[in-house]
C-alpha cells in the first residue's frame, strides 16, 4: 500500500483548519480503493489563536491525523522544510506528499485528477493550476487576480519551466522520489527561503535536477475561507520578482 501524505501548513487557522482537515478524512476510503493509505499531517507553526489545540483534540480522535508542531515560528518556508523532511523520513518511492494553504480555500477533490496525471504521465510534481481550462477563482479581489496574472507572465519569461503556468499556487504533489533526488543533490538548501519565495524556489530547484510537471484545473475559493489574509499582496510580489532572478545564480552556486 503506497501513502498518501497530505500537508496543511498552517498559522492562525483556527477558523478554517477544521473544516479542511474533515474534508480530508471524508476522502480515506476513496483513497483507500486506489491503493493509497491516507495520513495527514497538519503543521502548526507556533499559531497564536487556538490552532494547535483543534489540530491536537483532532489528533485524538483519528490516528491518521498526526500533527507537526513547531516549537518557534519557522513561517511558510519552515512549513515545507517540515513536511519534506518528514516525507523522506517515513515515505517510501511510490509514495506522494500532497501540499495546500491551511485556510480551506483548497478542496481535497482535486487530488483525483492530480494522481491520474502524475500515473499516467509519470510525472514528478503536479499542480493545481489557476491558469488551466476549468479553472474557476471565487472571491479573490479583481486588483490581487490581476497582480497574479502579472506574476505568471513574470516567472513564465525568468524562470521558464516547462509545462508550468501556476508558479505560486500552494496546492501541489510531489513524488517520493523527486524529494528524494532534491535532498541528495541540494541537501539541507532545498527550501532556503522562509517567505512565499521559497514556493518558486522548490519548483526551480526540481527543475534544475530534471524533474518533470503537470498542471491540473482547480477551483480556488476564497470565499470558504474565514479571517484575514496573513500576507501583505503587494510586498510580497514585489519580493517575489526580486527572488525570482538571484535564484538562477544562486541554484547554481548550491549544486
Amino acid at each position: 500500500m503506497k501513502l498518501c501524505k497530505v500537508y496543511l501548513p498552517a498559522y492562525n487557522e483556527q477558523e478554517n483548519i477544521s473544516k479542511l482537515i474533515h474534508s480530508w478524512i471524508s476522502e480515506k476510503e476513496k483513497l483507500f480503493s486506489l491503493g493509497y493509505k491516507l495520513i495527514i499531517h497538519p503543521i502548526d507553526d507556533c499559531s497564536k489563536d487556538c490552532t494547535r489545540k483543534i489540530i491536537i483534540d483532532i489528533s485524538k480522535k483519528y490516528n491518521f491525523v498526526q500533527p507537526l508542531l513547531h516549537e518557534i515560528n519557522k513561517n511558510l518556508g519552515g512549513g515545507l522544510n517540515t513536511a519534506f523532511r518528514n516525507f523522506i523520513k517515513q515515505g517510501k518511492f511510490g509514495d506522494i506528499a500532497v501540499l495546500m494553504d491551511a485556510d480551506n480555500t483548497h478542496k481535497p477533490n482535486f487530488v483525483y485528477s492530480m494522481i491520474n496525471l502524475q500515473k499516467n504521465e509519470n510525472l514528478d510534481c503536479i499542480i493545481a493550476s489557476r491558469y488551466r481550462k476549468g479553472s474557476k477563482i471565487v472571491g479573490v479581489p479583481k486588483i490581487r487576480n490581476f497582480l497574479s496574472f502579472g506574476a505568471l507572465l513574470y516567472y513564465s519569461v525568468v524562470l521558464g519551466i516547462k509545462n508550468v503556468r501556476d508558479y505560486t499556487c500552494g496546492y501541489r504533489l510531489y513524488t517520493y522520489d523527486s524529494i528524494f533526488k532534491a535532498f541528495k543533490i541540494y541537501g539541507n538548501n532545498f527550501v532556503t527561503e522562509r517567505g512565499f519565495t521559497c514556493m518558486m524556489e522548490v519548483l526551480y530547484k526540481l527543475y534544475k535536477i530534471g524533474a518533470s510537471f503537470g498542471e491540473v484545473a482547480f477551483e480556488l475559493r476564497y470565499d470558504n475561507k474565514f479571517g484575514n489574509s496573513k500576507m501583505n499582496v503587494f510586498s510580497t510580489i514585489i519580493d517575489s520578482f526580486k527572488q525570482a532572478i538571484k535564484f538562477r545564480v544562486k541554484i547554481r552556486k548550491q549544486r
